[in-house]
């Protein structure tokens, strides 16, 4: 056999795969079949190729094959998942519009000189709730509450619109952090906000609902209703 031009043809298919667009350090199943080719081809006629050797890379580039169809095909189904499954998230966006949502979020909006209700959910009963409104662009704190004893799951607090001062502070959308604790024990907790989605917004990160100024991720949705419900 000459082991120089079977050399030569590994280099020189190793030269074109560095130059090719994909810029595949692996070896494909067309070099595998080419190196085949000149092994075969430059073979001794007095000592030819084991047939078992042959027969045994004639399996292996059998399996590569195999496993490169394998390959494309879970490509290409989970491509075909990923579509259908943004094609229904859009499709049930579109309908949410109107309807009543209750979705997690720690942001609320407020109407200049109005009051919102600001819900949260424990895990467990909570002798103390500290309850900490923040500016949602600033961060700058703007009022603190403290609620006792409060139950174990779906718990509300209805906020005046007012800081720490007395004042009316403006309209607009505030972040809200719940500290609930049991005794000397943190209990765990969740807020929400209960409203109309009034527009869906399909953007390249995901689809968010806008519910009554608030806009929320629709994977943060727990439940839908009817606008009247």
């Amino acid at each position: 056999m000459d082991v120089t031009q079977i050399s030569n043809a590994q280099a020189n298919l190793s030269q074109a795969g560095d130059q090719g667009a994909a810029s595949n350090s692996k070896l494909g199943k067309n070099d595998f079949l080419k190196l085949l080719v000149v092994q075969m081809q430059n073979q001794d006629p007095i000592n030819p190729m084991n047939s078992k050797e042959f027969a045994s890379q004639l399996a292996q580039f059998n399996s590569v094959e195999q496993l490169i169809g394998v390959n494309k095909s879970l490509s290409s189904l989970q491509n075909s998942q990923e579509l259908m499954r943004t094609e229904m998230t859009n499709s049930m966006a579109s309908s949410l519009a109107g309807k009543k949502i209750r979705a997690l979020s720690n942001e609320i909006s407020l109407d200049s000189g109005g009051h919102v209700d600001i819900n949260f959910d424990l895990g467990n009963a909570a002798d103390k709730v500290q309850i900490v409104i923040k500016d949602a662009a600033s961060g700058s704190e703007v009022r603190t509450e403290t609620v006792e004893r409060a139950p174990a799951g779906k718990n509300s607090w209805t906020w005046d619109g007012k800081g720490n001062n007395g004042l009316s502070v403006p309209g607009g959308n505030y972040k809200v952090e719940i500290k609930a604790t049991n005794g000397d024990k943190s209990v765990n907790s969740r807020m929400f906000i209960d409203g109309i989605a009034q527009k869906v917004r399909f953007t390249g990160n995901g689809v968010y609902i806008n519910v009554d100024g608030i806009e929320v991720p629709i994977g943060n949705i727990e439940t839908v209703g009817t606008s009247n419900s």
